[in-house]
């Protein structure tokens, strides 16, 4: 028998998940509620549900217990025939044929549970592509409940999780291990788990993964959500998204009006969405398309000259859609200032940005970017570049400000510009390296890289991108010693502490995901 929830702790409990995860607990799915919790106060050997709920307001354990408890992993490979015939007859060909001359393609599977969704996009890209190695593949899998992401990783299934499957299909590309079936190592290298929260302000973001996609799969997610937050995450799915870029998600998703942005295209027994191919690169709310800041206010007294090379014209927009995403294993406060939050603000914000000799203008900045107004924070980081076109810290997070949205030749030129005013500086060398890593310009990355362990040998995010770049060049003992050199910096983090410059990565998230790199690359050597 479930044990009772008063009202008052019901209404805290439904409060604090829909703020924290999204999930909404209406007073219908009341029982399912207190079911989860209840699974939550047994396993956190919680007497009571207040306690539960103090113990879950400080995060840490009993919270994570509470979202494991909860949320919903029942999926299964090659779920819903109607949309994968969908992305076999239609939406594949169509991206193959666009980037094509590129040869790359990312894809981001939102809301992943135990993997059988993105690897089964793994396995039909590897069925429709014949020569599927001579293609940048990214596909990035995302989901808050850290068991399941676990799970995904192991890649072994039961007979359950192929309902769906052809035995023709599972036997080309799982090996069988007793009465469990375990993915074949070459499909699990096509795929990056990491944890997100699709309620934070964390994506789109180059340090992530989450931008400029040419496919995003967010199937039967958002039905736990209210409609508020799932327009909020279907706002930022559309900004995601590359011009053309695809939206696929469940049958049981609310009505078309919340993707009233993306072009409907309906197909045998499936409805799916697209971002229009004429669209800006990056798209704001106040639906400008321009990133020219405005002018300073006239009261704005001019500042001395700086002794330092002035910054040249800005660099024409780059039309380029070519990256290729690696393993971001999630997203921290090390570099909070550099690297925050981001989403828009109010259109009126933006008329006179209000950079004043009394106030720091980095409160301001980091003030717009804590609340999610990158817009904001751009027109005033190039009003602060006028006034001192030494800042390299201002210049480095234009550069990153540029990239999320795939102008790839302005944030080069920023970070480039950065570097000539101090080639010491190690965060444009970082913002440099993720550049050439997502355009597949390794040698180059690979070089950024190394120049940020020069700087610092134990800057754990170089010498984790180096560890990527050597294994997708296919040099696994340099791959197999850069992680080992990974496992040994994290040695001097507590556990649950974060890695500065990884958004919100701690030690252990960090360390389990290495672990997996080094047992995937035994089985390749």
């Amino acid at each position: 028998m479930e044990p009772e929830l008063s009202d008052e702790l019901y209404l805290l409990f439904r409060d604090l998940l829909r703020k924290r995860s999204g999930m909404f607990y209406p007073e219908h799915k009341r029982t399912d509620l207190v079911h989860g919790l209840g699974q939550a106060m047994h396993t956190t050997q919680q007497q009571t549900f207040a306690t539960l709920y103090e113990a879950a307001l400080a995060g840490g354990e009993v919270w994570e217990a509470i979202l494991v408890n909860l949320t919903i992993g029942e999926t299964s490979f090659l779920r819903n025939k109607p949309q994968f015939d969908a992305l076999r007859g239609h939406v594949f060909p169509e991206l193959f044929e666009r980037q094509k001359a590129y040869r790359t393609l990312r894809i981001w599977s939102a809301g992943c549970a135990t993997g059988e969704e993105p690897y089964s996009l793994a396995m039909l890209l590897v069925d429709l592509l014949p020569k599927i190695e001579t293609w940048n593949i990214s596909i990035l899998a995302t989901d808050l409940n850290p068991l399941f992401l676990g799970r995904a990783r192991e890649a072994v299934y039961g007979n359950w999780s192929f309902r769906e499957v052809p035995d023709e299909i599972r036997d080309r590309f799982f090996l069988k291990e007793q009465h469990r079936w375990r993915l074949k190592p070459e499909i699990c290298r096509m795929v990056n788990f990491m944890r997100l929260n699709l309620v934070e302000q964390t994506y789109p973001s180059l340090v992530n993964g989450t931008c400029n996609l040419d496919m995003l799969v967010c199937r039967n997610v958002t039905i736990y959500f209210d409609e508020e937050t799932t327009r909020k995450i279907v706002e930022r799915f559309y900004a995601a998204l590359a011009p053309g870029g695809w939206l696929i998600v469940g049958h049981a998703e609310p009505q078309v009006g919340i993707y009233r942005q993306f072009e409907v295209h309906n197909l045998p027994n499936t409805v799916l969405y697209r971002k229009a191919l004429d669209s800006p690169l990056f798209i704001f709310d106040l639906g400008r398309n321009s990133f020219n800041p405005p002018p300073p206010p006239p009261s704005l007294p001019a500042a001395p000259k700086a002794q330092t090379k002035p910054l040249g014209p800005l660099p024409p927009k780059s039309k380029s859609s070519l990256w290729q995403a690696q393993a971001a294993p999630s997203a921290n406060p090390g570099n909070a200032n550099l690297f925050p939050p981001l989403g828009p603000k109010s259109p009126t914000d933006y008329l006179n940005p209000p950079l004043t000799p009394k106030i720091d203008p980095w409160l301001l900045i980091r003030e717009r970017l804590a609340q999610g107004d990158k817009m904001g924070a751009e027109a005033l980081l190039r009003s602060l570049i006028r006034e001192e076109p030494g800042q390299i810290e201002a210049l480095t997070l234009l550069g990153r400000l540029c990239a999320d949205r795939g102008e790839w030749f302005s944030a080069q030129s920023y970070c480039e510009q950065a570097l000539e005013r101090d080639p010491l500086y190690i965060e444009a060398h970082y913002v440099l390296a993720q550049l050439y890593e997502h355009q597949g310009r390794l040698d180059e990355a690979l070089a950024a890289y190394r120049r940020t362990i020069y700087l610092n040998r134990n800057f754990v995010p170089g010498t984790l991108g180096m560890a990527n770049v050597w294994r997708s060049l296919g040099r696994v003992a340099e791959a197999q010693r850069g992680y080992r050199n990974v496992l040994k910096q994290l040695t001097i983090f507590a556990p649950t502490a974060g890695v500065p410059g990884l958004e919100g990565a701690t030690a252990a998230e960090l360390i389990t995901f290495v672990t997996k790199q080094l047992q995937a690359l035994e089985l390749e050597s």
